[in-house]
């Protein structure tokens, strides 16, 4: 330390101290105050965007939509389900399907649901009572419940139904040499009681045309183990020609879209006679949504697109 001489040197020299004092501690405070104000930013930030995200609605996660897994037109299961939608009686499809724009199982009357159901009824599924008719002709008899649970196969779990008092049946099997069966309600049983009299073979109508003639273009399985199924169809309408036969071609089912005519035909030649679908590359297309329950699909939906 210096010589001091006297008390304004003292004054001098300790403001001379407390000066470097300052200085030596204003880098320090410099930095506290940077550090102050960046997370007084920080926390600004943080508030502004913690406030907007409350204040903005939540958009929706845009998610690509799953198309599917296209399935071979000769997988097996392909196969049972266009049978399903194709099944007729006496060579000739249904065309519920195919007439109506759009089907859904509401759109089906209890006969109609009766109808679906007997496709999957076999000869082991009736039995004789030990009955028989006024005719001598035996009577059979096949549960309600065992035709309830075809329906269900069919439609699905939620169908509805009420039995129908009396139903003809043409079926795919032979019993006593006859296929069609009347079937008539039995409440008591809880059951139907049927005969079989008769013979599709004996009723056929040769001059008859199928008024449908489709072609599966299309198999997807869906994420959910749903199916679709697309086919193309043509319609067609058979019609006298100057003493001849003629058949016309449509692309819709109220035959307002002409394709093409088929004329001049003799009665050997309607017989024979094959419409390709592929022949015709603008035609409507029925598309078929099967769902699933328990690893079972059943008919849900149906549309036309033309």
């Amino acid at each position: 330390m210096a010589k001091i001489d006297s008390l304004s040197e003292i004054d001098e020299y300790y403001e001379q101290k407390e000066f470097e004092r300052k200085m030596n501690h204003f880098p320090s405070k410099m930095v506290i105050i940077g550090i102050i104000v960046l997370i007084s930013l920080l926390l600004g930030v943080g508030v502004y965007f913690i406030v907007n995200a409350l204040m903005t609605e939540p958009k929706e996660e845009v998610v690509d939509e799953f198309i599917g897994e296209q399935m071979d037109l000769n997988d097996e299961n392909v196969k049972v389900l266009y049978q399903y939608v194709t099944y007729g009686t006496e060579d000739t499809r249904n065309t519920k399907f195919v007439m109506n724009r759009e089907v859904t199982i509401g759109s089906f009357t209890n006969e109609e649901k009766l109808y679906y159901a007997l496709q999957f009824v076999q000869v082991e599924d009736f039995s004789f009572t030990g009955k028989y008719t006024e005719e001598k002709e035996k009577i059979y008899r096949i549960p309600l419940k065992k035709i309830e649970d075809y329906m269900e196969l069919y439609f699905g779990p939620e169908v509805k139904y009420q039995p129908e008092k009396e139903i003809t049946y043409p079926f795919t099997f032979y019993i006593n040499k006859m296929n069609v069966g009347e079937l008539k309600y039995n409440m008591t049983q809880k059951a139907y009681d049927a005969t079989f009299t008769t013979s599709t073979e004996e009723t056929r109508n040769q001059l008859e045309i199928p008024p449908v003639y489709g072609k599966l273009i299309s198999a997807l399985r869906r994420a959910d183990g749903s199916v679709i199924l697309q086919e193309r169809v043509v319609y067609t309408e058979l019609r006298t020609d100057n003493g001849l036969y003629a058949v016309d071609i449509y692309k819709d089912p109220d035959h307002q879209e002409l394709l093409d005519s088929k004329v001049q035909l003799q009665l050997e030649d309607l017989k024979k006679l094959k419409i390709d679908v592929a022949d015709y590359p603008s035609t409507a297309i029925v598309q078929y949504t099967f769902a699933v329950n328990g690893g079972t699909l059943y008919f849900e939906s149906s549309n036309i697109i033309i």
